[in-house]
């Protein structure tokens, strides 16, 4: 049976991919984009958050911070994207396999 939601998992998970979403904007220079990217990124990460997976939501972000600062290392705006990416899809199956771990 799956165990009640709590109001702060949804807030942790639209604030997560919420302010995801405005750095991608950020990245990419375009205050339209960050406005878009925000909000989708709040409605993306509330419904995650409902559904309980905020902890995976962390594990993402946390790759996504690392792939992106190996890419900002190399100067290069389009490195800095793939790299963020890399890391957040590599971070998304360790977490996967994190998740499996943390179930009970």
């Amino acid at each position: 049976m799956p165990k009640p939601v709590q109001k702060n998992e949804i807030y942790i998970g639209m604030a997560l991919i919420g302010t995801t979403g405005i750095l991608i904007g950020l990245v990419m220079d375009s205050p339209l984009l960050m406005v878009i990217a925000g909000f989708l990124g709040l409605v993306v990460g509330g419904f995650v958050g409902w559904l309980g997976g905020y902890r995976y939501m962390v594990i993402i972000c946390l790759g996504v911070i690392i792939g992106a600062y190996f890419g900002y290392r190399t100067g290069d705006r389009d490195i800095l994207i793939i790299a963020a990416g890399t890391g957040g899809a590599i971070a998304g199956f360790m977490g996967a396999q994190l998740e499996l771990f943390f179930k009970k």
